[in-house]
C-alpha cells in the first residue's frame, strides 16, 4: 500500500493515477450503496450478551439501544435467557427468523470469535465488537489476525475491537455497552475518536455541543477513523467533523476523505497526538534531525485545509463556533467587552496570536455610539460597562452594530455569564436579541474557564449561539476558524508538470546505483534541475586546482570532497580564500590531514541562511522542510513543512512561518532578501523531490545563502531509498 501510494502521490501531479482510479471505484461502490448504514444506521440489530442483571453490561447494552427510541428491530442473544425485561431472547443468531444487519458483540474475549463465526454463516456485514480481543498465552495467528482475515474475506464492517461503540443521533441508535448520559444535543457535529476516553470527554461530558455521530473506533480491525469521516461527509447534517487520532491506518483513504471535505467546504478539525516521536528513518540528515514524524502529518494537514488543535478545551471551543447554522464571512474580529481591563488583555492575546481586529466604518461608529454612556468610545475591541440602565437593550444593539459591519466575521460578547445572577444573565438575553437581527456568528465568551453556566449555555444552543469557557480558548477557535475560512476561498491551482522527467531519469539512475551522494553529485543534479548553485569545480590534485582557480572569481571557499559529514568539524572548510597562494596553501593542509578530493566553490555571502530538505514519508510520500540554515539547523527549534511539490506563493508562505523570517526585510544594515529568488529555488527543489521520490530517501540542501542579489545552494546531500 505504502508503495502504491507514494506512485499515486507522484502522479497526482502529472498524470491521474491508476491507483488512485481504483481507489475512487472501489469508494463509489461502498459509499453510494451506504454500505456502512450496515454499521451505523442499521435497520435490525442483534445484541449478544444482553442480561437482565441490573447493573451489568448487558443490560446497559439493550437500555442504550432504545434510550433514544431507535425504531429499528432489536433481536436480544443469550443462551441463559428464554426473555429479557418481556422480550424474547435467541439461544444463538442461527435462531433468528431473519439476518440482523449488525450484531453488537458484548461478550468477553474468548467467545468473540465463535459469534464472529456465526455472523458468517448467516450473512452479517457489520459487527461491533467491545472486547480487547487479546487472549492469553496466543499461538499465531493471533485471534486478532483471524478476525481480520475473516472480515476482509467477507467483506464484514467492524466498529472495534476495543472500542466504546458509537452513537448515531439522527438515527436515535446508541451501541455502548455502559449507561451514557440522557438527552444528547442533536447538531451538526460529528465526533470520531481513536480513544474511548476521548470520544466520552466530549460525547458525555459537554452539553454545549450538538452532535449527529459520535463515534469510538477502536482498533480499527477493519473499519477506519477514514472511512468513518467519508461516511459523515456524506451526511446532510454534518456541518464539521472532529477527530482524535493516533494514527493513520489508510493513508490514501484519508487523503481522499479530505479532499471531500474540501469539496463539500466541511471543516475537519484533529487533535493528533504522539507528536514527540521520532521517526527512526529519519535520521541520516540534518532535516531527519529536527523532523519528527509530526512534522509530516501537519504538512498533510496544511496542504488540505485541517485546523489542528492542541487540547481537548480547544476542540471542543472550535467545534462549537464551527458546528452554528450561521454563515462564515470573510472579514476579521470584533470583540465586545464588559470590562477594560479584560479589553486590555484580549488585545495582548490576539497580538501574541497574529488575530486581526476588524476596522468597523465610521457609520457603525455612530450607531454604536448613540448607544453608549458618556465617556465610552466606539472602537473594536470596545468596552461598553456602565450603568444598568436598558443595558439588554442597549448591549444588543452594540452587539448587532458591530456584528453587522462589513469587516466582520466573528463577534464575541466577552463577560461573565453565570446562572442565577439576573445582571449576567442578561448577557445572554443581549446576545439573543441581537442574534434575530445579524446572519454573523455571535459568540457568548466566559472570561474564566471554570464558572457555572450550563443552563445559560444550553438555552443559548437552542438559538445557535455557542457559550465558551476561556478566553484563549476563544480566540483559538476564532483563528482557526477565520483561517480556514481563508484557506476554502483561496483558488486551488493545479501544480503542472514539470519537462524535466529526462532529467529526472539520469538522476533515478544514479541513485540506484549510490546509496549516498557525494556533495559534488549533489551539487551537479541541482544545477540540472535549474536550481541555482554557486559556481564548483571538484578538484582532486594541484594542477586541477590551479585549472578550477582560472574558471572562478574571488573570494573562494574550499572544502574537503572526502566522505566526511560534518567537514566544520574537522576544519574542512576553509573560507574568504582571495589569491592564488591562499588556496595552495589551505589545499595542501586539507590534502595531508584528510585527503586529495576538494571542491573549489566561489564564495556567497548574505545576512540569511536557509536549510532546504526533503524526507520521502512512507505513508504520506514526499515532503519539503524549511528551517533556519547553517550551524542553527539543529540547534533552534525553526521549522516548517509542506507537501511537494509547492509553488513559489506557498514557498514565501512557508517561509513566513519562520522566526527568523523577521530578518528577511533586513536589520541592523543588511538590505532586504531577494525573497522571488528564494521562493523559485524553493519550489524547484520540491519539483525535483517529487520527481526522484520512489528512489530518494533524504535530501539535505544546507546551507542556502540568500542576500538582496539573489539565493545559492552551496552543499548538497542527498541520500538514496536503498541506503
Amino acid at each position: 500500500m505504502f508503495s502504491f501510494f507514494k506512485l499515486s502521490y507522484l502522479q497526482k501531479y502529472l498524470i491521474v493515477s491508476p491507483l488512485r482510479q481504483f481507489i475512487i471505484i472501489r469508494d463509489s461502490a461502498i459509499m453510494n450503496n451506504h454500505l456502512l448504514d450496515n454499521l451505523l444506521s442499521p435497520r435490525s440489530i442483534a445484541l449478544v450478551g444482553a442480561s437482565p442483571k441490573k447493573d451489568s453490561n448487558g443490560l446497559a447494552m439493550y437500555e442504550m439501544c432504545k434510550i433514544d427510541g431507535y425504531k429499528g428491530e432489536i433481536f436480544l442473544v443469550n443462551p441463559n435467557y428464554s426473555e429479557i425485561n418481556g422480550i424474547k431472547c435467541y439461544s444463538s443468531l442461527g435462531d433468528i427468523d431473519s439476518c440482523p444487519e449488525h450484531v453488537v458483540i458484548g461478550i468477553a474475549s474468548r467467545f468473540v470469535e465463535n459469534i464472529f463465526d456465526q455472523c458468517i454463516k448467516i450473512g452479517v456485514k457489520a459487527v461491533t465488537i467491545f472486547a480487547s480481543c487479546h487472549l492469553e498465552n496466543e499461538s499465531h495467528p493471533t485471534l486478532i489476525d483471524r478476525l481480520n482475515d475473516k472480515a476482509l474475506n467477507h467483506n464484514i464492517n467492524i466498529c472495534g475491537p476495543n472500542c466504546m461503540g458509537f452513537y448515531n443521533i439522527g438515527s436515535k441508535l446508541r451501541v455502548a455497552s455502559f449507561p451514557s448520559p440522557e438527552n444528547f444535543t442533536e447538531g451538526g457535529i460529528s465526533w470520531i475518536a481513536q480513544s474511548g476516553s476521548a470520544f466520552g470527554a466530549l460525547a458525555h461530558n459537554d452539553r454545549r455541543l450538538g452532535f449527529n455521530l459520535c463515534v469510538s473506533t477502536g482498533m480499527e480491525l477493519k473499519t477506519t477513523a477514514s472511512e468513518y469521516l467519508r461516511w459523515a461527509l456524506k451526511q446532510q447534517t454534518t456541518k464539521v467533523v472532529g477527530l482524535f487520532l493516533e494514527t493513520i491506518r489508510d493513508p490514501a483513504n484519508f487523503i481522499l476523505a479530505l479532499e471531500e471535505a474540501i469539496t463539500q467546504k466541511i471543516p475537519v478539525v484533529i487533535l493528533k497526538i504522539g507528536k514527540t516521536e521520532k521517526s527512526a528513518k529519519m535520521a541520516l540528515s540534518h532535516t531527519g534531525a529536527i523532523v519528527g514524524n509530526h512534522s509530516v502529518y501537519q504538512a498533510i494537514f496544511k496542504k488540505y485545509g485541517v485546523i489542528e488543535v492542541d487540547d481537548m478545551d480547544e476542540m471542543a471551543a472550535t467545534l462549537s463556533i464551527l458546528s452554528t447554522n450561521k454563515t462564515i464571512f470573510s472579514g476579521k474580529l470584533v470583540t465586545i467587552h464588559d470590562s477594560g481591563g479584560e479589553r486590555e488583555l484580549v488585545v495582548d492575546m490576539c497580538e501574541d496570536m497574529n488575530i486581526s481586529f476588524a476596522d468597523i466604518s465610521q457609520k457603525t461608529k455612530n450607531e454604536v455610539s448613540s448607544q453608549l454612556e458618556p465617556g465610552l468610545v466606539a472602537e473594536n475591541p470596545i468596552d461598553i460597562f456602565g450603568t444598568n440602565n436598558n443595558y439588554i437593550e442597549r448591549y444588543s444593539k452594540v452587539i448587532e452594530y458591530l456584528a453587522n459591519d462589513r469587516d466582520v466575521s466573528i463577534c464575541l460578547f466577552m463577560a461573565n455569564p453565570r446562572d442565577g445572577y439576573w445582571y449576567a444573565e442578561g448577557y445572554s438575553e443581549a446576545i439573543k436579541l441581537a442574534s434575530k437581527n445579524t446572519s454573523k456568528i455571535l459568540v457568548l465568551v466566559s472570561n474564566y474557564s471554570l464558572v457555572n453556566e450550563e443552563k445559560i449555555a444550553q438555552d443559548l444552543l437552542n438559538h445557535d449561539i455557542p457559550l465558551i469557557r476561556g478566553t484563549k480558548n476563544a480566540l483559538k477557535a476564532v483563528k482557526h476558524t477565520l483561517n480556514w475560512k481563508k484557506f476554502i476561498e483561496s483558488p486551488v491551482k493545479d501544480l503542472k508538470s514539470t519537462d524535466n522527467q529526462n532529467i529526472a531519469h539520469v538522476w533515478i539512475e544514479k541513485l540506484k546505483l549510490k546509496s549516498r551522494f557525494s556533495e559534488f553529485d549533489g551539487l551537479k543534479m541541482l544545477e540540472s534541475f535549474g536550481i541555482s548553485v554557486t559556481r564548483f569545480e571538484l578538484i582532486e590534485n594541484k594542477y586541477e586546482l590551479l585549472r578550477a582557480i582560472d574558471k572562478l572569481s574571488y573570494p573562494l571557499v574550499l572544502k574537503t570532497a572526502e566522505d566526511i559529514n560534518h567537514k566544520s568539524d574537522v576544519k574542512g572548510v576553509k573560507l574568504d580564500l582571495n589569491s592564488e597562494n591562499e588556496v595552495l596553501k589551505e589545499y595542501q593542509d586539507l590534502n595531508s590531514r584528510l585527503g586529495p578530493k576538494a571542491l573549489l566553490m566561489e564564495m556567497c555571502e548574505g545576512p540569511i541562511e536557509i536549510c532546504v530538505g526533503a524526507i520521502i514519508d512512507d505513508e504520506f510520500g514526499p515532503v519539503i522542510v524549511l528551517s533556519a540554515g547553517g550551524t542553527l539547523v539543529e540547534i533552534i527549534e525553526d521549522s516548517t513543512t509542506a507537501v511537494s511539490p509547492i509553488s513559489p506563493q506557498t514557498a514565501r508562505n512557508l517561509l513566513f512561518e519562520l522566526k527568523i523570517s523577521k530578518l528577511f526585510k533586513g536589520v541592523r544594515g543588511n538590505k532586504p532578501i531577494d525573497l522571488e529568488a528564494l521562493c523559485l529555488l524553493i519550489s524547484n527543489v520540491s519539483f525535483m523531490i517529487s520527481d526522484l521520490s520512489n528512489n530518494l530517501k533524504e535530501l539535505d540542501i544546507n546551507p542556502i545563502v540568500c542576500s538582496e542579489k539573489g539565493a545559492w545552494a552551496v552543499d548538497c546531500l542527498a541520500i538514496g531509498s536503498k541506503h
